[in-house]
């Protein structure tokens, strides 16, 4: 099975002068903890790593320095949605896993529990909503029911001809997502919620950096 790793953002939300997937975590780069978990699993032949072109010897010391050897480096695109895409061109298996570089908190046993319901088109980890939502813009427009919304997380497994029609059906509609659940969704397929883990969390922020840290550090203890 092919992977891809979503690893060409720059992270201008960390305000730093290199890609966030390069920053230190604990003395390791963000993107190297996510590329050595994915390695492991016996499943995935290749790792399709969508690189920011301007960073490309970063990407192949990276995989020399950490010893990732299924990794391929495929450019990113401008939006999130392009990347993705220019990694699906590449796709050669019948099923793609599907993880961003920024979620350094997977394991082989989660990505191998996703496997378990490969008979489904699409399948999307998830997590409870602990806070309350609502909508508008200066004043509050309208309540939303908590039991009923998810929070979406990645990796994702998919049927890779579905997502590739999936993403031809919002290129003609000129549709942008942020994740690829919605677009399957779009498409008319179902898409299958599992859960997912509240380790599992993406660095946006530098404050999310903080929590990282201070959660690995929990992890190592």
């Amino acid at each position: 099975m092919d992977c891809i790793c979503l690893a060409a953002g720059l992270g201008q939300r960390m305000n730093h002068t290199i890609p966030k997937q390069f920053l230190p975590l604990l003395g390791k780069p963000i993107i190297a903890y996510s590329l050595e978990a994915l390695e492991t699993v016996p499943e995935i032949d290749r790792i399709i790593v969508v690189y920011n072109k301007d960073f490309r010897q970063m990407y192949e010391e990276l995989f020399d320095n950490y010893n990732v050897s299924k990794c391929v480096l495929v450019e990113g695109g401008e939006m999130r949605q392009d990347s993705v895409w220019n990694g699906l061109k590449t796709v050669e298996s019948e099923k793609v896993l599907l993880h961003e570089a920024s979620r350094p908190f997977i394991t082989p046993d989660f990505v191998q529990s996703l496997f378990k319901y490969a008979q489904e088109k699409a399948v999307v980890p998830v997590i409870p909503i602990p806070f309350t939502v609502s909508v508008g813009n200066q004043y509050m427009t309208a309540e939303l029911d908590r039991s009923l919304l998810h929070n979406v997380q990645l990796p994702q497994l998919f049927d890779a001809k579905t997502l590739r029609d999936a993403h031809n059906l919002a290129r003609r509609e000129n549709y942008v997502a942020t994740e690829d659940g919605i677009l399957v969704f779009r498409l008319g397929e179902k898409v299958r919620f599992v859960t997912g883990s509240e380790n599992n969390i993406k660095i946006a922020t530098p404050l999310d950096l903080i929590i990282a840290e201070n959660l690995l550090r929990g992890i190592d203890k």
